[in-house]
């Protein structure tokens, strides 16, 4: 109980802006993953997966005070569902759960599977010192 206490302590949390999000260009497979580009140079591994209007959003990103944070899954239709319940840096990694909320009575979805993006700013700042070199991913249901 000690050692749980003391690492949500140590865990910091980052507040985060959404940049852009809809339909990824590139397929990663079935694992939703998250690519953190502290560069324009670094921000490319965004780019080659995205739309050109969401890709021009990250490469105007001011490198100098932020970072960008590429999610990336096979939701599909469900996407629309997906919601962020947190961002929080603990050492060198960075961790993002998210939450699949239920679908509401009488409505109806499809049942398409195809992959979707969301674009996130972070603040230099708000991450503390150094950058996260891990990104984890988590996803729940509600």
């Amino acid at each position: 109980m000690l050692a749980a206490a003391a690492s949500a302590a140590a865990a910091r949390v980052v507040p985060w802006h959404l940049l852009a999000r809809g339909v990824a260009t590139n397929n990663d497979g079935a694992a939703t993953i998250g690519i953190l580009a502290p560069s324009k140079a670094a921000a490319h591994r965004l780019v080659l997966r995205v739309p050109p209007k969401a890709a021009q959003t990250v490469l105007r990103l001011d490198y100098g005070r932020k970072v960008a944070l590429g999610i990336f899954g096979q939701f599909g239709c469900r996407d629309a569902r997906v919601r962020f319940a947190g961002i929080d840096r603990n050492g060198a990694l960075l961790r993002v759960r998210l939450v699949l909320r239920p679908l509401a009575p009488g409505n109806a979805e499809c049942l398409a599977i195809y992959p979707t993006f969301r674009l996130l700013s972070l603040e230099r700042s708000d991450l503390g010192p150094g950058l996260p070199t891990r990104v984890s991913v988590s996803l729940a249901r509600a």
